[in-house]
This record gives structure tokens, C-alpha cells and sequence, in this order.
């Protein structure tokens, strides 16, 4: 299969680790049986299979990125730094929207729209729906900020924020009426300086009320929330709801971020938050985990400041690295995990970055294997919504199972860093023997899945053994 090749619509994944909606596995040795039933579903797989960013608008090197972005399918797109990935062009930031903070934010000659209708027009027309990041993008300057710090003006800032909302929801100022639903804002206050510049996180509380009151009061139908933080701080978020609280401020979403190489600190943190925000009397508050990727290195390394070339290249390509098939199998196994949490929704940073290497695809817009995760997702969400019964795996296993309308039946498998002789699942609700199709992402130079057919008998499918981290996308007929 060519480097531009897909996984067919029609597969989808069994990711392998701790759902507890069935019978326990079976474990003698390193011999491990799953468990697939067809004949029940238990509710709907969770679109926890977001991104940041949707396709660059800059072409200056090879662009595949709009097919690509497409047929991934993308639960929600959030959009945060997009200036980053767009260098040159005025996007989605507050600054770059409306550029003199002493003009009148009522008068829509003040607004500069084109870039940023160009920029949402594509990530609509590839069928995802969108999160708007009010506010600006992270800033890595020196030896000062310049926008990512407290705005002194916060009416003001409501206002040009209510200008944004009205453009492309209500069709002001030769707008849409697009429908976004989700609009957060700022990004991070707690990253100080480098997102605000005061280290009193109250300060961030009221500006959140004052603006988020602003913009429900003129549009109610839609979702704000906050704060973005960077890290599930228990105290910062009971700070945060606490003060909405006090203040009868909407909080339609509370988000948080995280950048972990463990399974604890993104599936524990859903509990804390869920349990903060009910506690409060926000029951209804969905949870985003709106900036997520597997980091098992050190943030000297992957900027090139520690351990040289070598190092830097491998923790950005290498197998162990943040976009190999340890990333990939991490992926896979956290967004079937996610599906026995609070969460509602998660975004992966990001679908590229023109300035480094934290996308799915690198900066010529040549996917990563973690691409092909997000690909097999999106396409079972799409094909095979509804979950099935899934029986319980051990530990950096897990297994994901969907069926269609129309009798699709698909399944994710993968192994986060574990070996075994041999991994079979046993499938109920399909016929006892056929012929699965796998589609395999596994470590070594190949990027895209290896696909192949096999067959099976008695209810029971065989995948081989297991050397390591490895993702396994399954069509059965």
C-alpha cells in the first residue's frame, strides 16, 4: 500500500484495556481471550476522537492535509494556535480578528474575517463540528508577551468576542450562520507568562464570568466554558466553580489539559472533575479534556535544548517516541478507555503544526502512524456507532466493538507496550466461522496499516502473538 493509502471505510478498531462491561478476559501464561457480543449494545461510542487545528490554509510545502483531515472524521475540532500552523496570516485570535483595541467593536469595518471564513469554511466542509478558542494563542516570546495576558479592556474584549459569535452564527458583518456550538475562553491561565501574566488565578475567574454572562445574554443557544487549564489542578478548577458559582456564571463545559505517558493521570482525571462540578451543582457541565498527547519524554529534549540531534529526532520519529507506535497504541487504548468515564469529549494536539512535530502528520503532511488511530476511530464512529458488550482485558489492553444500521460490525484491538503467545477474541452476535479483515499498525519502518484476511471458526478469531505496542482494526461480516 502506498504512503497515501487509507484504511478502508469499513474497518474499525479493538483496542485492548480495562472496559468493564463484560465477562473478565482469560488469562493462563501469556495466552489472552477477549470477548466480543454482537447481539448487544450498550449505548454510543463517544466522540472522543477530536483534534486542534483543522487544515492549513499556507501551502508553501506538499499539501495532502484536506483528504486527510476528511477521512479522519473528527469528533470536534478545536481551534487554538493557528497561527502557529499558518505563519503569516491572520487567524481565530482576538488581535488578529479585530486589530486596534481603540476602535468600536460595534462597527464591523473593524473586524478582519477573511482568513479565518476560509479557514472554518474548510473544517465544515470536511464534516466536523467546531470549538472556537476565544482569545489568543500561546506565545513563546521573548522577553515579553504582548497578547496572551489579561485584557485590560475585558468589556471591550466581551464585546469583540460577541462580534465573533454574531459573524458566524448570525450572518453580521457578511457572516454565516453556522451553528458553532462550543465557544471556550481564553487557553491556560494558569501558564504564566506564556498565557496570562498574573499569578492570582481569581484574576482569570472574573474575567470568565463577566464574559461568559456577555455572551449567553445575547446567545443562549450556545456552550461557553473554561478554563482550559494546563493540568487537572483539584484546587484551581474548585476555585474556578466555585466562583461561577458564587456568581450564577454559565459553565456549559469545564476543560482542562494534559500531556501524560500513564494511563492514571487522563482516565483519573475525569472522576475529579465530574466530581468537583456535581458537588457544585453542576451536573449538567460536560467535561473536555480539550488538549491531550502521550509525552514520555522531556519538554528539553523534544525542543532540541538536551541530548543532541540523535535524541531529538528519535523522540519525535522513533517507535518509543510521541508520534511512533507507542503513541499510537497509547492513543488507541485511551480512547476506548475514555468510553467508561465522565468524559464527554477530547482533542488531540494537534492535526499538525507547521513549526514542529506534534501532529498527527508531520509538517510535508505525511501522516504518522497516530494518524491511522484517529482514521480507524473516526471511520467505526461513522460506520458502527453503537457500542457493543465488550468483556474486561488486563492491564495496556483493551478491546472496542461497533455495529451499524446496516449490520456493520467492527472491532479495535490494541496492546500499549505488552507481549503475549497469542491474543484470540471470541466474538458472539456474528456467524461462527467467516473471514475477519485486519488492518494492523505495528512498529518498524511501515507506516500505513498492514491489511490482510483472516479466517475464523467456532467464534473464535485468532490475531497471532503480540510483541508489543500494536493496534488492530477488524471487519467482520
Amino acid at each position: 500500500m502506498s504512503r497515501s493509502s487509507f484504511i478502508p471505510a469499513m474497518v474499525i478498531f479493538a483496542v485492548l484495556f480495562c472496559l468493564n462491561t463484560g465477562p473478565t478476559y482469560a488469562q493462563e501464561g501469556l495466552a489472552i481471550m477477549l470477548t466480543a457480543d454482537f447481539s448487544e449494545t450498550v449505548g454510543q461510542i463517544k466522540p472522543v476522537n477530536g483534534t486542534n487545528l483543522g487544515p492549513r490554509l499556507v501551502t508553501s510545502r506538499y499539501n495532502g492535509q484536506r483528504e486527510l483531515f476528511n477521512n479522519a472524521r473528527f469528533g470536534l475540532v478545536r481551534l487554538h494556535d493557528a497561527p502557529w500552523d499558518n505563519p503569516g496570516l491572520r487567524l481565530v485570535d482576538m488581535h488578529l480578528i479585530f486589530g486596534n483595541m481603540n476602535d468600536d467593536p460595534a462597527d464591523p469595518a473593524n473586524y478582519y474575517f477573511d482568513a479565518t471564513d476560509d479557514y472554518i469554511k474548510t473544517i465544515i466542509d470536511g464534516g466536523a463540528p467546531i470549538m472556537y478558542r476565544l482569545g489568543v494563542s500561546i506565545e513563546h516570546s521573548a522577553p515579553n508577551t504582548y497578547f496572551a495576558k489579561e485584557p485590560e479592556d475585558v468589556e471591550k474584549v466581551g464585546e469583540i468576542f460577541a462580534g465573533i459569535i454574531r459573524h458566524y452564527n448570525r450572518g453580521w458583518a457578511d457572516g454565516f450562520n453556522y451553528g458553532i456550538e462550543y465557544w471556550e475562553i481564553w487557553n491556560e491561565p494558569n501558564m504564566v507568562p506564556l498565557m496570562w501574566d498574573d499569578r492570582d488565578f481569581s484574576s482569570y475567574c472574573r474575567f470568565y464570568v463577566k464574559t461568559a454572562k456577555r455572551l449567553k445574554e445575547e446567545f443562549p443557544e450556545i456552550k461557553v466554558g473554561g478554563p482550559a487549564l494546563a493540568g487537572c489542578d483539584e484546587k484551581l478548577l474548585a476555585q474556578f466553580i466555585d466562583f461561577c458559582r458564587k456568581e450564577n456564571a454559565p459553565l456549559d463545559f469545564c476543560s482542562w489539559h494534559a500531556y501524560p505517558s500513564s494511563f492514571d493521570e487522563i482516565m483519573e482525571a475525569p472522576v475529579t472533575v465530574r466530581r468537583l462540578l456535581d458537588e457544585r451543582g453542576f451536573a449538567e457541565t460536560e467535561l473536555h479534556l480539550d488538549e491531550w498527547h502521550y509525552f514520555n519524554t522531556t519538554w528539553d529534549i523534544v525542543q532540541g535544548l538536551e541530548g543532541g540531534r540523535d535524541a531529538h529526532r528519535d523522540v519525535n520519529h522513533g517507535d518509543g517516541g510521541i508520534n511512533g507506535i507507542d503513541s499510537a497504541a497509547f492513543i488507541a487504548c485511551a480512547l476506548a478507555l475514555w468510553q467508561d468515564t465522565p468524559l464527554d469529549s477530547a482533542n488531540y494536539y494537534c492535526t499538525s503544526l507547521l513549526e514542529d512535530d506534534w501532529g498527527l502528520m508531520d509538517i510535508n503532511s505525511f501522516p504518522y502512524k497516530t494518524y491511522y488511530v484517529f482514521r480507524g476511530f473516526g471511520e467505526m464512529r461513522f460506520a458502527a456507532p453503537k457500542r457493543i458488550r465488550c468483556g474486561k482485558a488486563p492491564a495496556n489492553f483493551v478491546i472496542l466493538g461497533g455495529a451499524g444500521e446496516n449490520g456493520q460490525k467492527r472491532l479495535m484491538v490494541a496492546s500499549f507496550g505488552k507481549k503475549a503467545e497469542s491474543l484470540k477474541v471470541r466474538l458472539s452476535g456474528v456467524p461462527a466461522s467467516g473471514t475477519a479483515r485486519v488492518a494492523s499498525i505495528d512498529a518498524g519502518e511501515r507506516i500505513e496499516p498492514a491489511e490482510s484476511a483472516i479466517g475464523y471458526t467456532n467464534g473464535v478469531l485468532e490475531l497471532g502473538p503480540i510483541s508489543g505496542s500494536t493496534v488492530k482494526f477488524i471487519e467482520l461480516p
